[in-house]
């Protein structure tokens, strides 16, 4: 009995280096798990061992008879699942899209159970684990300590998180409250981000024998907003590794903590709640943000401070306008003084860009503002936050004129400059 079927195995698939697959060669089972990402009852990566018996063995005789089952030209099956098998002495290689639908549903069934028997009876070749340890508040972000932990029989090998490649989500490592990454009330990046501890891995390598554990501190500012509370975490990556001394497809795995054994953490207050941490956040969420433009016609999302950049030519406005979350953008033209050449309007159509925390009240109804989201300021107050300010002064009919000439750069905590008469409204950094 000799058979293999790979899960997600397209070609073009991009965890094709590490898919999950079950394969049986004479009356032993082999089980690969590159990809717990979607299932629950799995956590981390690797491979796993068991001779048949019994039911598993009788399962195994049914999967391999399934595939080998006559092609059906009008199947409707889209899965793009590969499978290989010795019918009569021949090896047969294809889609599982081959088969008919009823033929298909016992195969997944059957892959399911050999799979779960793998993984709950074998033994363990390969296995690579991740569980988060600690979350502590920094003066200027979070110190984040992860362990990666090899229960296997041959040493892995892989790069430590700050030399991840993040481009365009190529790597990831992060934290989370949920357990499918959706909607998540509580959330940060660690990949890419400055590893603490780096003097003990001067080749920005871990190499972790086997039965062996390493705890890694990676310092992060990338952290979503959230509430004081206490939070179930787990911890997920998708990354390169490399299993030493065994042939093995586990070259980019996808991979999270184990579900039924979430680390509690309780924040005592929320983030960000100081104006430094407010300015840290802002200038990652800007950069998520830059992505992310709302067209004429779209609604907005969110609230905040966003600037006008026109559709045709990227010229950009140098005021800032508030919007609330549901409102929607203009289709009509929008003038006001350029970025680049205060002295020229931007005039025409926009899309608009998220710059900032628009002015947030303390309390609903409230005066005051929390303290870091201040769109304008007095003379000679202390500047609430870090960038440009333009002057300006109130006309008659409530509006502003503004002082082009004069734009001052101040850090949050200086004093603006003195002139009566004369406000300062933030331009952005």
């Amino acid at each position: 009995m000799q058979f293999a079927y790979t899960t997600n195995g397209a070609v073009g698939s991009i965890n094709r280096y590490g898919n999950n697959e079950v394969s049986v060669s004479g009356d032993v089972l082999t089980v690969q798990i590159g990809d717990s990402d979607g299932n629950r009852n799995i956590s981390g990566v690797g491979i796993y061992q068991l001779k048949l018996s019994n039911q598993n063995l009788e399962d195994a005789r049914q999967l391999a008879k399934l595939l080998c089952s006559p092609k059906d030209p009008n199947s409707d099956v889209t899965l793009p699942d590969l499978y290989g098998a010795r019918c009569g002495g021949e090896m047969r290689s294809s889609y599982i899209r081959d088969f008919s639908r009823p033929v298909v549903t016992q195969i997944v069934q059957l892959v399911d159970s050999l799979t779960n028997a793998g993984v709950q009876d074998g033994r363990k070749l390969v296995k690579l684990d991740l569980s988060l340890v600690s979350i502590d508040r920094e003066k200027d972000g979070f110190l984040v300590s992860v362990r990666f932990s090899n229960s296997g029989e041959y040493p892995i090998k892989f790069k430590t998180p700050d030399r991840w490649d993040t481009r365009m989500g190529q790597d990831s490592l992060g934290v989370s409250d949920t357990k499918s990454g959706m909607s998540a009330k509580f959330g940060l990046g660690l990949a890419g981000q400055t590893l603490v501890d780096s003097a003990q891995f001067p080749d920005g390598e871990v190499n972790l024998a086997p039965h062996s554990v390493v705890v890694l501190k990676v310092k992060t500012n990338q952290v979503d907003k959230f509430s004081a509370g206490t939070y179930d975490l787990y911890a997920g990556a998708f990354m390169r590794m490399e299993a030493i001394g065994i042939r093995s497809s586990l070259l980019y795995v996808d991979f999270h903590s184990d579900y039924k054994n979430p680390t509690r953490i309780t924040f005592d207050r929320d983030y960000p709640s100081t104006p430094q941490e407010r300015e840290q956040w802002e200038a990652m969420h800007k950069a998520e943000m830059s992505w992310q433009p709302v067209k004429p016609g779209q609604t907005f999302s969110e609230d905040g401070l966003y600037r006008a950049v026109r559709t045709d030519n990227g010229h950009r406005g140098l005021l800032l306008k508030p919007f609330k979350a549901g409102e929607v953008a203009t289709t009509g033209r929008v003038t006001m003084p350029m970025q680049e050449l205060p002295d020229v309007n931007i005039d025409g159509p926009v899309q608009w860009l998220w710059a900032g925390s628009a002015p947030t009240p303390v309390k609903p109804w409230s005066p005051d503002l929390i303290e870091g989201t201040e769109h304008t300021c007095d003379p000679g107050a202390a500047c609430p936050r870090s960038g440009r300010w333009l002057a300006r002064t109130a006309t008659r009919d409530w509006q502003y004129s503004y002082d082009l000439a004069r734009i001052a750069t101040r850090s949050r905590g200086e004093r603006m400059p003195v002139d009566e008469g004369t406000t300062w409204e933030w331009l952005g950094l």
